[in-house]
């Protein structure tokens, strides 16, 4: 992977164009003049950032996060590894009385974790429905990985008369033009647990960088100065998702001097425990820890078992109660963080219907932390049942990985929205 020189110390407001006023006023810094991000046009994409997957840090990257609000800017780190940050696309658009129709459209469904998402989705929407907010239930299509048929489901859905479509994460490219069909009729897009190339849709998701940093930061105070290498186990390669977590990783590792070897394990446990049983039959020497970039941990884990090697300190990423079941049966140290597909839908939920109570974003993209899971709060994520086939995740707690407050800096005017309970903790551990 290529080299990042991205900045990693705690940036300070102000500086460029006498921004700190201006950034009050919602205006932000663009290349060499000022342009606004709160309040651009929404169609004019030259108003958005660059998705620049794997590219260190541009002039332009660094004056759009400066001017972003201080209790923000460490999630939005690395953002554009991932996605585009603008003006709001929505900023005209008033939205319509409840109550509303909910749809959801998912690239694929083939597994436990895209399941989640839809049975956390139906549960907020029932809620709804129960209050008189909502109506019809939550219409869910399946594009099996076909970026051509989600395109068409999305516009299907609004001719159905969706009011919100969530998108459950679509390809980066290959859907903006079904995207600008649904905001041109009014229909609310928003996009989950993926970045986009696309600029007519909110983006909700965790800072991808700042996750990878963070947990590679954690694995690096864990093994300190050593002579054995790092093995990073990437997923998918140029899946922008996979891309920022793995950034944001090698950069922490470039920073602290530590040597790094990469496996590829495409987010499929198979194939990481083949590549890990690989990466060990040719390098006999120590290996410091593994940094795990999605599902890892446990194949890794078993790889080292199973040629007979001590298992290093090895990192977790999405939360798998496999994982946790793993830390508990070979009481080695971790890290991750809450990151299934359920949390993902709630924080989605929360932000649109932030917007139907008439609150407007400031910006196309939200980003939010990820609840972190420690030594020191494992039992609390624990819970008995898991096992190493679990197919579960774990859930923050109080069901929120963010206290709604987060939002307050992103969002302006509106009213109240309208709450739900999301029920996280009460997903079966399967």
């Amino acid at each position: 992977m290529r080299a990042a020189t991205a900045r990693m110390q705690p940036r300070t407001r102000g500086g460029l164009c006498t921004a700190l006023a201006a950034l009050i006023a919602g205006v932000v810094l663009m290349l060499s003049g000022c342009a606004s991000l709160e309040a651009g046009a929404a169609g004019d994409t030259s108003d958005y950032t660059q998705l620049r997957t794997g590219q260190p840090e541009d002039p332009n990257d660094g004056r759009v996060l400066d001017s972003l609000p201080a209790s923000v800017r460490d999630t939005y780190a690395g953002f554009w590894h991932a996605t585009r940050v603008g003006p709001n696309p929505y900023a005209e658009w008033t939205p319509p009385p409840s109550p509303w129709k909910f749809c959801y459209s998912s690239s694929y469904q083939g597994n436990s974790w895209r399941q989640e998402g839809v049975v956390v989705a139906k549960d907020i929407v029932d809620q709804l429905t129960g209050r008189g907010l909502a109506t019809g239930g939550l219409l869910v299509t399946d594009a099996n990985n076909s970026a051509s048929l989600q395109a068409t489901q999305i516009t299907a859905l609004v001719q159905k008369g969706c009011n919100v479509v969530f998108v459950m994460q679509p390809p980066t490219v290959g859907v903006c033009k079904a995207f600008d069909t649904a905001r041109q009729a009014g229909v609310l897009v928003v996009v989950m647990q993926t970045g986009t190339d696309c600029t007519s849709a909110i983006q909700s998701d965790f800072g991808a960088y700042d996750a990878g940093r963070t947990s590679a930061d954690w694995l690096i105070a864990k093994v300190g100065r050593t002579n054995g290498p790092i093995v990073m186990c990437d997923g998918i390669p140029g899946v922008a998702a996979a891309e920022a977590r793995q950034r944001g990783a090698s950069d922490a590792f470039e920073k602290a001097g530590l040597t790094v070897d990469h496996i590829t394990g495409e987010w499929t446990t198979s194939t990481i425990k083949s590549q890990m049983l690989s990466y060990l039959s040719t390098h006999q020497g120590a290996v410091a820890g593994v940094w795990d970039g999605g599902v890892c941990a446990v194949p890794v884990t078993q790889a080292f078992q199973q040629v007979g090697r001590t298992v290093p300190p090895v990192t977790g990423f999405e939360g798998s109660c496999s994982w946790l079941a793993s830390w508990k049966q070979t009481g080695h140290d971790s890290f991750g963080f809450a990151g299934g597909a359920g949390q993902g839908v709630n924080e989605a939920f929360r932000v649109a219907l932030r917007m139907l109570s008439g609150q407007k974003p400031k910006y196309n993209t939200l980003l939010y932390p990820l609840a972190q899971i420690t030594g020191a709060n494992v039992d609390q994520f624990y819970r008995s049942g898991m096992s190493l086939n679990s197919a579960c995740n774990a859930q923050p707690l109080n069901d929120e990985s963010v206290p709604n407050s987060y939002y307050d800096a992103l969002f302006t005017g509106g009213g109240e929205p309208a709450p739900f309970d999301a029920h996280l903790n009460a997903l079966p551990v399967q």
